[in-house]
């Protein structure tokens, strides 16, 4: 059985030794990160930046050319395409920053072109609801002018209905909606290629509002995770324990985003999902080596807390590797194996391991080291004021 040892049980090898070139390492890699997150910025996926994503499913012989040149024949605004599956699936994956046939230009074409019926009170749009317009005129108005003056601003397969009471000059304008419009213009481009019926297999958009705030909203909940597994490390272990615990998951969420923006990864709610995913396996492997420290601090006497760690460090680093590599191999058959946003997921969750495992032996514990230290000069010096303050109240 020993043969199948990644890492010798009875080793004693300085581990913690090493811990100054890990975090210059470490922080060099955080900074490279943090520079390219601002710089270059993350690749914000459609739940976030808002817009629409679509699978199609054509003739195994059309070619992912072909499919940019359909898209840009019905005006989908910056469409990229990509392949969904195998060769002989014939699906794709487009994905436009258009969530509507209008937009706010289009919207002020045309309030331009009903202002010119006169009498027009209010003209009202939102992004949330982009495939109507309501109306107010102060005056009852003909629905068939309305209908050419919102069509005179380039818009076709426009309704217009009265909405008010019967001497209410409200109406409510409905514009073609976008998957119509989607699945008519591939079906026109592509013939018997394309089924108008079942080719758009998914269309999914998010508006630029609603994005943002799920993009908030994704970005809270990683610190609220950060902020309880502060408390929870504090209240399971004590307050040394807590600023490793967290400095690690910090550093291994930093250098993961650094590395999504050079592998242009699209940040989209499965990534966050991996995010969590990272944090939480990163601090099973830093429970782990915590709770053998603990238990070594208990019988270690007046045995250095440096030499503790070590020793903690060299019997638990077989049990992380090993279950490190394991969940590697799987995880990486499925990115091999896998499409689309499971292959993200996997990649984000190879990328995750790989430094979680790291930040586990080389920053959660040199962190806790300092914090342990950092609270021992508190305590000496909290009690030389102690004692000079007794001395002074002995003296008055």
């Amino acid at each position: 059985m020993k043969m199948l040892q990644i890492y010798p049980y009875d080793a004693q090898n300085d581990i913690i030794g090493k811990r100054k070139i890990a975090g210059i390492v470490s922080l060099v890699l955080m900074v490279a990160s943090l520079v390219l997150l601002v710089t270059v910025g993350p690749k914000w996926g459609i739940d976030f930046r808002g817009g629409t994503e679509l699978i199609i499913k054509v003739d195994p012989s059309v070619t992912d050319d072909e499919v940019r040149e359909a898209a840009a024949s019905i005006g989908l605004a910056d469409a990229t395409v990509q392949r969904y599956g195998s060769e002989d699936e014939g699906r794709f994956m487009v994905q436009t920053q258009e969530v509507s046939v209008v937009d706010e230009v289009k919207v002020a074409e045309i309030r331009t072109e009903l202002e010119a019926l006169g009498d027009l009170d209010a003209a009202l749009w939102n992004e949330e609801q982009p495939d109507r317009m309501d109306l107010r005129f102060s005056q009852l108005k003909d629905i068939a002018q309305i209908e050419q003056a919102v069509m005179a601003a380039g818009l076709s397969r426009v309704t217009v209905e009265a909405t008010g009471q019967e001497q209410e000059a409200f109406y409510t304008v409905r514009f073609q909606d976008l998957q119509n419009i989607i699945r008519e213009g591939f079906a026109s481009f592509f013939g018997d290629k394309f089924s108008a019926s079942g080719g758009l297999e998914r269309l999914e958009t998010v508006g630029p509002r609603a994005g943002e705030q799920l993009r908030n909203s994704g970005l809270v909940s990683i610190i609220v995770a950060l902020l309880a597994i502060l408390i929870y490390i504090w209240f399971r272990f004590d307050i040394r324990y807590s600023p490793g615990a967290v400095g690690a998951l910090i550093h291994d969420v930093t250098i993961a985003l650094g590395l999504f923006v050079i592998l242009q990864i699209e940040i989209s709610l499965p990534i966050i999902a991996a995010l969590l995913t990272i944090v939480g396996y990163s601090l099973n492997d830093t429970i782990v080596l915590f709770d053998r420290i603990r238990e070594d601090l208990d019988r270690a006497g007046t045995k250095p807390l440096v030499q503790v760690v070590n020793e903690a460090m060299n019997e638990t680093l077989s049990r992380t590797l090993i279950t490190s590599l394991t969940t590697l191999l799987a995880v990486m058959m499925i990115a091999i194996i896998g499409t689309g946003l499971i292959q993200d997921f996997a990649v984000a969750l190879i990328i995750g391991i790989i430094i979680g495992t790291y930040s586990s032996v080389f920053i959660a514990s040199p962190l806790m080291i300092k914090m342990d230290g950092y609270l021992k000069e508190r305590r000496k010096a909290q009690e030389l004021i102690d004692k000079a303050n007794a001395a002074d109240g002995a003296a008055q």
